[in-house]
């Protein structure tokens, strides 16, 4: 019986597993570029993507500094007939150097975040114009420090992926025991003649 509920077990540990794999397959998630890995506070920017909704309901896209509610980096616009979106703002003149996460975010028409957005990625601001040429000299660059980066933790839709990654991570953890169990009492038990 305990051989038939390991197995159970070990079965059933895949569907939460399925169910998460699925749901992230499914999605079209939006993408952001820019022509440039580091720039100088006030440098021009162009910044392209892909995946964004062209449907009548979602709102005009936004480029903010930091988080979902940081500055907005140039007016709101609306991506081509095709999803893509092309946009050039000027960084803040005022910005310290370090690394920075560039937003582009998209509403429903009710106001909750678009499904796959908000497309990310991120820019190194350095001094001047002249150190954005060459910004790291004869050195070889390094990635930013937790303390330079600063990401949005987004809408807490990572809590349910980890919550069924653990369910089938401890279902399958039981199944094994059981069943190894099972295979152990049986090999373990002396033969009669």
């Amino acid at each position: 019986m305990k051989r038939k509920i390991g197995m159970f077990l070990i079965f059933a540990a895949a569907l939460p597993l399925a169910a998460t794999s699925i749901a992230w397959a499914c999605g079209v998630l939006a993408t952001a570029k820019l022509d440039k890995t580091v720039a100088a506070p006030g440098e021009a920017v162009t910044l392209t993507g892909n995946n964004y909704s062209t449907s009548a309901t979602a709102s005009a896209v936004t480029i903010r500094l930091k988080t979902r509610s940081g500055q907005v980096l140039g007016a709101p616009f609306a991506p081509d007939p095709s999803g893509r979106i092309n946009s050039t703002f000027n960084l803040p003149a005022n910005l310290s150097s370090g690394w920075y996460v560039i937003n582009v975010l998209q509403f429903n028409g009710n106001g909750t975040p678009k499904a796959g957005t908000p497309g990310r990625t991120t820019i190194r601001v350095q001094g001047s114009a002249v150190a954005a040429a060459t910004p790291w000299g004869n050195s070889a660059p390094s990635g930013p420090s937790a303390t330079q980066l600063t990401v949005d933790a987004g809408s807490g839709s990572l809590a349910p992926m980890l919550a069924a990654i653990a369910l089938s991570l401890t279902m399958l953890a039981g199944g094994w025991t059981l069943v190894a169990r099972k295979g152990r009492s049986a090999s373990s038990t002396p033969l009669a003649t």
